[in-house]
């Protein structure tokens, strides 16, 4: 697996939901976040995307990525996976949510990820 793949897996399969310092770690500091979602599309700076992630993992206690591809072309990383989640009402995994996300990676570090979620229960 390349190395700009590899960064990508690891960051969705880390618990940075729960260890806000490893956003810093994946995420460049001027890093953009567009997320589309049935609410609308909203746009993060890296500070806004780890407030939204400190409210997730106040819920999961665990997620887990499951990825049906990962690809690569040029400096850009593509996938499509589904979370998983284990809460604190129930220790079984549910499916949360099914993603498609482009990532933009320069120096190691995600400069701009554009990412398209839909609930489980929708799809």
């Amino acid at each position: 697996m390349s190395k700009n793949k590899e960064l990508i897996a690891e960051f969705l399969e880390s618990d940075f939901y729960k260890n806000l310092d490893l956003i810093d770690k994946y995420f460049n500091e001027n890093a953009i976040i567009e997320w589309h979602s049935h609410e609308g599309q909203i746009k993060l700076d890296r500070e806004g995307f780890k407030k939204i992630t400190s409210e997730m993992g106040k819920t999961f206690l665990n997620m887990t990525a499951q990825f049906s591809r990962l690809l690569e072309a040029e400096e850009k990383v593509v996938t499509n996976f589904t979370y998983f989640v284990e809460t604190i009402e129930s220790e079984d995994l549910i499916e949360l949510a099914h993603f498609m996300a482009i990532f933009e990676i320069e120096s190691g570090q995600i400069i701009k990820a554009e990412m398209m979620s839909i609930a489980a229960d929708d799809a």
